[in-house]
C-alpha cells in the first residue's frame, strides 16, 4: 500500500505595520497604516507617509519597528525634527510621544495586521496591500479581498489649459511673454532627458501665447499656443500609456517592467499627491524587493 508523505504544515507569521495619525495646524487631522515595518516621512513621492513639500525635505525621517519598538532616524536637515518639542535626530519614537516636522505633528503605533504564507514573493505582498489615500479628506486603510488589488484612479497630468496673463499690461508684457517663451523652449529641450522639465514647459507655453495675445503679437501667441496643444497631447499620451504598461506589469508580477514604468510616472507627476502616487511609490518598494530576492536566489 502506498502511503502519500504528509503534507507540510503551511507557515505562517503575523505580520505587522505601522499605523501613522497625522495633526496640521490648521486643525486636519489623517490617520493611515503602512503594510511594513518600515517607513519614510517626507514630501517626495516614493515616501510612504507624504507631507507637503513647505513642511518637509524629500525624506525627512525614516521609521522602523523592532520588537514592537518603533524608533525614528532624521535625514540631514537645517532643522531638526521635534520629537515632544525637543530637536531629535535618532532615538526611539515611544507611544503618544509627538513628532513634529514642519508644521505636522504625528503620533505613531505598531498594528498588528494578521498573518500571510512565508516563502512568497514580496512583491506578492501587494495584493492584499491597503489602499491609503494620503493628502485627503478622509484616509481609508482597508484589506483588499481575493483576486486582482485595486488601482487607485490616477491623478490628471496637467492642470486646465492657463488662458489669462498674470502679468499686467504695460512696457514690461512682451519681455515677460518673451520670457516664459524662452523658458518653455529650454524645457521642452530637456524633456527627452527629464520628464519634469517636459511637463513644466506646456504651462510656459500656455502663459507665453497669453501674454503675447495681451500684448498685440498673434503670431507669437499662434506658435506658443500650438506648442503647448502639441506637447500636452503628447504628454497626456505618454502617461496613458505608461499607466497601463505598469498596470500590466503589476498584474503579471514583472518587477523589472514595474520599476521602468514607475520610473518614468514619477518625475511626472512630482507636483501631485494622493492614493495614485502613494500607490506607485508602494509598488516601487516592494519591486525593489523582489529584485533583490531574485539576485540573491541566483546566488
Amino acid at each position: 500500500m502506498n502511503v502519500s508523505p504528509p503534507r507540510p504544515a503551511v507557515q505562517t507569521e503575523t505580520t505587522t505595520g505601522l499605523q501613522f495619525r497625522l495633526r496640521y495646524a490648521d486643525g486636519r487631522s489623517e490617520q493611515l497604516v503602512v503594510d511594513a515595518d518600515r517607513a519614510l516621512i517626507g514630501s517626495a513621492a516614493h515616501c510612504e507617509v507624504r507631507l507637503p513639500p513647505e513642511f518637509a525635505g524629500p525624506e525627512a525621517v525614516e521609521v522602523f519597528a523592532s520588537d514592537k519598538v518603533v524608533h525614528m532616524a532624521a535625514r540631514p536637515a537645517p532643522s531638526p525634527p521635534l520629537l515632544d518639542g525637543v530637536p531629535t535626530t535618532s532615538g526611539p519614537w515611544g507611544l503618544g510621544q509627538v513628532l513634529t516636522i514642519g508644521g505636522v505633528s504625528l503620533t505613531v503605533a505598531v498594528v498588528d495586521l494578521g498573518q500571510r504564507r512565508r516563502g512568497g514573493s514580496p512583491f506578492w505582498l501587494l495584493a492584499p496591500v491597503p489602499v491609503i489615500a494620503i493628502i485627503a479628506g478622509v484616509v481609508y486603510a482597508g484589506t483588499v479581498g481575493p483576486g486582482e488589488p485595486p488601482v487607485p484612479e490616477a491623478p490628471t497630468l496637467f492642470d486646465p489649459p492657463i488662458t489669462s496673463c498674470p502679468q499686467p499690461a504695460g512696457d514690461q508684457l512682451a519681455p515677460f511673454a518673451a520670457e516664459k517663451l524662452r523658458l518653455a523652449l529650454s524645457k521642452r529641450e530637456r524633456g527627452p532627458f527629464s520628464p519634469v522639465d517636459a511637463v513644466a514647459a506646456v504651462p510656459l507655453f500656455e502663459v507665453a501665447g497669453a501674454c503675447f495675445r495681451v500684448a498685440g503679437d498673434p503670431e507669437d501667441d499662434r506658435e506658443a499656443t500650438k506648442a503647448a496643444v502639441q506637447l500636452r497631447k503628447k504628454l497626456e499620451d505618454e502617461y496613458s500609456v505608461r499607466r497601463v504598461r505598469l498596470e500590466h506589469f503589476f498584474r503579471v508580477g514583472d518587477p523589472v517592467g514595474c520599476k521602468r514604468e514607475i520610473g518614468a510616472l514619477l518625475p511626472m507627476i512630482a507636483q501631485r499627491a494622493g492614493p495614485y502616487v502613494q500607490w506607485l511609490g508602494f509598488v516601487e518598494r516592494f519591486a525593489d524587493l523582489e529584485i533583490q530576492q531574485r539576485d540573491t536566489t541566483k546566488l
